[in-house]
């Protein structure tokens, strides 16, 4: 009627043994570290097959933020351009430069551009460009063209 129970494993007191620790922040770990590895052997080759093409990319780089109007100083030479985003900084010199900046009015708001008069202290001014933010503040660049 009864059964006997069969054989029972040893009562343990000091719990369930823990899962071992995940090894997936290892594995992340080497997968970023290659990834990093493969990036700086391939600029790396780059470099050493083509160092043009490096020096190329940073002047390009350079000459953009350089050639930007907002950078323009008074005797600077602009392209003629009709789209203020298309005004670049220029060499007088070349064949691009038809205007030069006469006079930088710095912290004026876009209404004052819009006021008769604002390059009145520059008589030769024939071009005026603002860069700033709407309901805000920028800077006036007074523009005259270039005498060839």
């Amino acid at each position: 009627m009864y059964q006997q129970p069969g054989p029972q494993a040893p009562i343990s007191y000091y719990g369930v043994p823990a899962e071992p620790p995940r090894k997936t922040g290892k594995i992340i770990a080497i997968v970023v570290a290659a990834v990093v590895l493969l990036c700086c052997c391939g600029g790396g080759l780059v470099l050493a097959l083509r160092p043009d093409s490096v020096a190329g990319f940073f002047k390009g780089l350079v000459d953009a933020v350089n050639s930007d109007v907002s950078n323009a100083e008074v005797g600077d030479c602009v392209n003629d351009a009709t789209n203020v985003d298309d005004v670049k900084i220029v060499d007088c010199a070349s064949a691009d430069a038809a205007r030069r900046v006469a006079g930088v009015l710095e912290n004026q708001t876009e209404a004052q551009y819009h006021a008769d008069g604002m390059c009145d202290e520059f008589p030769a001014t024939e071009y005026v460009i603002w860069i700033g933010r709407g309901g805000g503040r920028g800077a006036v660049w007074c523009l005259e063209p270039i005498k060839k």
